[in-house]
């Protein structure tokens, strides 16, 4: 696996790539009229910061380890143990800090709470500019993780507003259709067909996002939000994005046309 430094460096080199095919695109400007075109977006740490997700379930577990176990504190050192990189046994290792051995039951109900908690979560603000632009794309979206977790997300951050077709929850079909397996691109493939032939995916994880949609000859573009809580690092080439942005402000046309640019006209560029 690459270093961080690596990363960035393929980063700014796919910038550059994405740059000179610009130049290219302006000059094909008959490119966008002949297709039509479906943004598929990712959602924890795409759409919203999934640190903000993070915190509002541990503030749920804490009201829960309050009024259960009469314990205060819970909070404030679940937040201080993730901030330190702590992802595995965090609920466990919080009661130990506080003095408690917690039992498999115990643990288990705090999950619940956690995953079952109505999110106090936001639009990124450039996403929400994104989303109520006239930006002429048709709107999909696909999300991995537990699923009741991820429609609450879906109607927390007002997704239903906007015309996402489809949306797709891939633990519906079982965790072994979470990404990177292919069946949710399929789908969303599925519910265009005959109406749009160009997709491209925005997503943040290059350990799972792009590997499926690269291999069906999608558009593929990495947003990498500071604070994100997945390392942005591609197990290897096939699992990189086409070009990276910073914000969906930066998702213009000239960059969505500039991913379908032939290769003969890249290089005339």
């Amino acid at each position: 696996m690459a270093d961080r430094g690596t990363a960035e460096a393929a980063g700014h080199s796919h910038r550059c790539l994405g740059d000179r095919r610009c130049d290219a695109a302006v000059r094909c400007g008959d490119l966008r009229d002949a297709m039509s075109t479906v943004i598929v977006f990712d959602l924890d740490d795409t759409l919203y910061r999934e640190r903000d997700y993070v915190r509002s379930g541990i503030a749920a577990v804490d009201v829960w380890v309050q009024w259960r176990l009469g314990i205060h504190g819970f909070d404030a050192t679940a937040t201080t143990l993730w901030n330190a990189g702590r992802r595995t046994k965090l609920f466990d290792m919080a009661l130990a800090e506080l003095g408690v051995t917690a039992d498999l039951a115990t643990i288990a109900a705090m999950v619940a709470i956690y995953r079952d908690h109505l999110p106090r979560i936001r639009l990124a603000p450039d996403a929400l500019a994104f989303l109520a632009s006239d930006h002429g794309f048709g709107l999909a979206l696909i999300t991995d993780g537990f699923g009741a977790a991820q429609r609450r997300k879906v109607a927390a951050l007002g997704l239903t507003r906007y015309p996402f077709d489809p949306i797709v929850y891939t633990d519906d079909w079982g965790p072994t259709f979470w990404k990177p397996h292919r069946r949710a691109f399929d789908a969303v493939e599925a519910v265009h067909r005959g109406r749009s032939n160009r997709f491209v995916y925005v997503a943040d994880n290059p350990a799972k996002d792009f590997l499926a949609p690269r291999a069906l000859g999608w558009g593929t573009v990495q947003i990498d939000r500071p604070d994100a809580v997945h390392p942005r690092v591609a197990p290897g080439p096939s699992y990189c994005a086409a070009t990276h942005i910073r914000s969906l402000r930066d998702l213009t046309q000239q960059r969505i046309e500039a991913l379908f640019v032939p290769a003969s006209l890249e290089v005339d560029a």
